[in-house]
């Protein structure tokens, strides 16, 4: 994979999201050899790795340590039946916003908007976030995003 082409964006390259199905329940020994084989850097460029779980069996320290110890982000998932931990696990952030709905012209509500941008702020004061809108209803995402940018500002 990262062989494929992906550095070729150098430092546009933000953090590689792995994601997890809702039956992989955690396995220290699987996680743990996952996490040692995900490269840091290929040709020059810093890699980072967020990872995206479904299943409560991985809100456990074991796994917190694991992924604390390699630098990987634990995804932070708005999306209603899976885990949604606000746990610092790395020096980034990495959050995917699930939740558009087709009938807010912005995608989320206005308070939602408000909420998650005091959220990221937080995040931002100690971390790099990146921040996605995916899913839900994607004709709304990119309205979404730019309303989301509008409240919190660029860097």
């Amino acid at each position: 994979f990262v062989g494929g082409g992906v550095t070729a964006l150098g430092d546009k390259l933000g953090a590689i999201n792995w994601q997890f199905a809702a039956n992989r329940k955690f396995d220290p020994d699987y996680f743990g050899a996952f996490l040692s084989a995900l490269p840091t850097e290929h040709k020059g460029v810093r890699l980072r790795h967020a990872i995206e779980v479904r299943n409560d069996s991985f809100l456990d320290e074991a796994f917190t340590d694991l992924m604390r110890r390699h630098d990987c982000a634990l995804v932070f998932a708005d999306e209603p039946g899976w885990p949604m931990p606000d746990i610092e696990t790395a020096g980034f952030a990495y959050a995917r916003l699930q939740c558009s709905r087709p009938e807010e012209d912005a995608g989320y509500p206005a308070k939602e908007l408000d909420s998650w941008s005091k959220t990221l702020k937080g995040w931002a004061k100690r971390r790099e976030v990146f921040a996605f809108f995916i899913s839900g209803a994607k004709e709304r995402n990119p309205a979404a995003a730019r309303a989301l940018i509008g409240r919190v500002g660029t860097p």
